[in-house]
């Protein structure tokens, strides 16, 4: 799967290799996610409770095509985050890893600052929860988000702050023993980033 979405973003990059004006580049930055996530025991048959948002990180290549004066930015990134819960004194976290295909269309002004809107498109590819004794039973591996933000360019350096939500909710199981753990969460996050253009 992941070879399929690096094939569809070259592809992606290909269709508009006749642009005049594309530039390419790499970035990174941090993820503040928002969304506290739930967690039921198993399966939902005793109770729920919430978790804790916590930060983390993506990094990947990017394009953008300058098109009668706005820009399309298709983005290849991984992003890794994850979310902490308390559950009977138990501390755990649950990290998620997924790779992300965000496609914004965006337009400059005043020379040095952006505006950007677009869908992310996100496949989720490892959970892993904190405890050494539990596995992962079954997780979602797909979801559809939107993302709109703003930034500023010098030279070559681009600086993004974008606010991303998903459109559904993304759920993993862990077993333990004779019981288990469901954990959901909805993609709401705050990613601040640098690229830099070659």
């Amino acid at each position: 799967m992941k070879k399929l979405v690096l094939a569809a973003f070259v592809g992606l990059l290909s269709n508009f290799a006749f642009a005049q004006n594309i530039n390419f580049g790499i970035k990174g930055g941090a993820i503040f996610n928002t969304d506290k996530g739930e967690v039921f025991k198993d399966a939902g048959n005793i109770f729920k409770k919430d978790g804790k948002a916590s930060a983390g990180f993506q990094a990947g290549a990017l394009a953008r095509i300058s098109l009668a004066g706005i820009y399309i930015q298709p983005e290849l990134l991984y992003s890794q985050y994850k979310n902490e819960y308390d559950v009977n004194g138990d501390n755990f976290n649950v990290t998620k890893k997924r790779m992300d295909v965000p496609v914004n269309v965006g337009k400059k002004f005043l020379g040095l600052a952006h505006i950007q809107a677009g869908p992310v498109f996100s496949y989720y590819f490892d959970d892993k929860i904190s405890f050494n004794d539990i596995k992962n039973a079954k997780q979602d591996n797909f979801n559809v988000g939107m993302q709109i933000g703003a930034g500023v360019e010098v030279s070559k350096l681009l600086f993004d702050l974008r606010y991303e939500f998903g459109f559904g909710k993304v759920a993993s199981e862990f077993i333990h023993d004779s019981y288990d753990y469901k954990t959901e969460n909805r993609p709401q996050m705050l990613n601040l980033t640098v690229a830099y253009l070659f």
